[in-house]
């Protein structure tokens, strides 16, 4: 890709991402349910385990109910004829494009709503082993919501309760990766207890958001846990601006505008952590989430 492009793109999603953290907020309101392109209901289902793993307080809350599966033949882009923006997330090796390009859609849509918000990319959250990062976390009037990105191609296919989900390559190029949903489920938890938020009265919400560049070809795609209409949806980065507008119209306003800066500074000293975090938090997850 023409490298003068690619740094047009860059400076835009970041002039977008400095803006939504200057100009947060205002108000509005709207009411529905999306669900992505390529669902399949296979009716409820009921996981006895924890997403979170073993643990985990309140365990019990994260059981997944309604859960909905997603099944496609062939990716919305097809990677080989990949032009502009997509060009260039499909050259995005450490995944950092993939999670700005994420950033700016959230921004985008929370803008549209009018709504006070905070934005934090980057969150490290501090648990028992070390840290936990949270690409993207949205403070809205509506919820709290947490965002995983995974700008891969191939096919992708694992169920809820199973550790690691297989991405196919090729006929002979196989990798696996960490279940996202459960990825994202410990993020959410860590982030609650970090913002001192009790589980029966959290409004918290999950996104994982893959590449237009892959097929998810047998994922558990929505469901719900705990109460208060909580869940997740996997879905593509395509997508991702009509599901959040969506939820801004469906859900009510459960938080003010006080509590919401109160957590925004609360989280402030987890995104700004030392360099030397970031790094040994790079190396500690390699392992973990690809192979």
């Amino acid at each position: 890709m023409n490298s003068t492009l690619l740094a047009v793109i860059l400076v835009a999603i970041i002039l977008l991402l400095v803006l939504t953290r200057r100009k947060s907020g205002r108000g509005g309101t709207r009411p529905g349910r999306h669900a992505p392109r390529g669902f399949g209901r296979r009716g409820s289902a009921r996981s006895g385990k924890s997403p979170a793993g073993s643990g985990f307080d309140g365990a019990g809350y994260w059981n997944a109910r309604d859960v909905q599966f997603r099944q496609e033949d062939r990716p919305p882009v097809d990677a080989r004829k990949a032009r502009g923006l997509e060009a260039a997330l499909a050259d995005d090796v450490h995944g950092k494009f993939g999670e700005a390009a994420t950033s700016a859609l959230v921004a985008r849509a929370a803008f549209g709503d009018k709504r006070k918000h905070y934005i934090l990319q980057n969150v490290f959250i501090p648990t028992h082993t070390g840290y936990t990062e949270i690409d993207t976390v949205l403070l809205h009037v509506t919820g709290i919501y947490v965002f995983e990105t995974k700008n891969i191609s191939g096919e992708i296919e694992g169920g809820l309760d199973v550790e690691r989900w297989n991405q196919e390559l090729g006929p002979r190029v196989h990798h696996t990766l960490y279940n996202p949903i459960r990825q994202n489920t410990g993020h959410m938890g860590a982030l609650l207890r970090q913002l001192k938020v009790r589980l029966e009265s959290a409004h918290i919400y999950s996104f994982v958001v893959f590449s237009d560049r892959c097929a998810l070809r047998n994922v558990p795609a929505c469901g719900q846990f705990g109460s208060n209409g909580n869940g997740w949806q996997v879905l593509h980065l395509c997508e991702l601006r009509d599901a959040l507008d969506e939820a801004f119209r469906t859900r009510p306003q459960v938080y003010d505008a006080r509590i919401l800066e109160s957590w925004w500074q609360a989280l402030q000293p987890c995104v700004n952590v030392p360099e030397s975090v970031r790094q040994n938090h790079v190396k500690s997850v390699q392992k973990l989430h690809t192979t």
